[in-house]
């Protein structure tokens, strides 16, 4: 995704024009959205490792 001025402002980019952007939403039992995050990661920086468990 393109960098905004909050990216640029905030994240040490060194150039970069683009940043990660990572999306979570969690929900409850019933449907209920209980959370929602978005986390924003440079390109240099970034290493993403997901385990989920029921």
């Amino acid at each position: 995704m393109p960098r905004s001025k909050d990216d640029q402002a905030h994240l040490d980019l060194d150039g970069q024009s683009h940043v990660i952007v990572v999306s979570n939403q969690t929900f409850l039992q019933d449907g209920r959205q209980f959370e929602y995050t978005e986390s924003r990661h440079t390109l240099d920086k970034f290493y993403f490792c997901d385990i989920a468990r029921r």
